[in-house]
C-alpha cells in the first residue's frame, strides 16, 4: 500500500477498542482512537482520517443523547467526510429508523461479535485498495 490509511476507531469498550486498532496497525492501517462522541467529533476536526468504524452506544460527556450515529450524520453533512466510508460495528440489533440511517449514508453494518478480518476486508474494498498486509495474515488477530 503506497500510504497508509487512517481509521478512526470509535469504541468505548477499550479491550475491543485496543484489540481492533491493534489489528488493523498489523494489517497496514494508521488508526486513531476515541471512546466517546466527543472525542470522535474533535478528532474529525483535528486530523485528517480516511475511514471510520464506529460503535453505536457511546458515552457522551456533554449529556446530549448523542451517539454513534450522531457521528455517522456528521460526516453524511461535512464536505470533508462526506465520502468517507463508514463500518458500524455494534452489539446491539438496530431500531428500523436506525438501520435505514445507516444505508441512507451508506455505511456496512456488521454486529459483535464479528472477526476483524470481515472489517479489514470491507475497508479495503469501501476505500479501493488490494489486501493491505504489514506481514501478517489478516484473518488472525494478536494476541494482547
Amino acid at each position: 500500500m503506497p500510504s497508509r490509511f487512517v481509521v478512526l476507531v470509535v469504541e468505548d469498550e477499550i479491550p475491543v477498542q485496543t484489540t481492533l486498532c491493534a489489528t488493523l496497525t498489523l494489517a497496514g492501517f494508521t488508526t486513531r482512537r476515541a471512546d466517546n462522541v466527543e472525542d470522535a467529533l474533535n478528532t474529525l476536526a483535528s486530523v485528517h482520517i480516511d475511514a471510520v468504524i464506529l460503535d453505536v452506544r457511546l458515552p457522551d460527556p456533554k449529556g446530549l443523547q448523542r451517539t454513534g450515529l450522531t457521528v455517522l450524520a456528521y460526516l453524511r453533512t461535512t464536505n470533508e467526510y462526506r465520502q468517507t466510508p463508514v463500518v458500524i460495528f455494534t452489539g446491539v440489533p438496530l431500531s428500523d429508523e436506525d438501520d435505514a440511517l445507516v444505508r441512507r449514508h451508506d455505511a456496512q453494518l456488521f454486529y459483535k461479535p464479528r472477526p476483524y478480518s470481515a472489517i479489514i476486508e470491507a475497508l479495503q474494498k469501501m476505500l479501493g485498495v488490494g489486501a493491505v498486509s504489514g506481514g501478517v495474515t489478516i484473518g488472525k488477530q494478536p494476541r494482547i
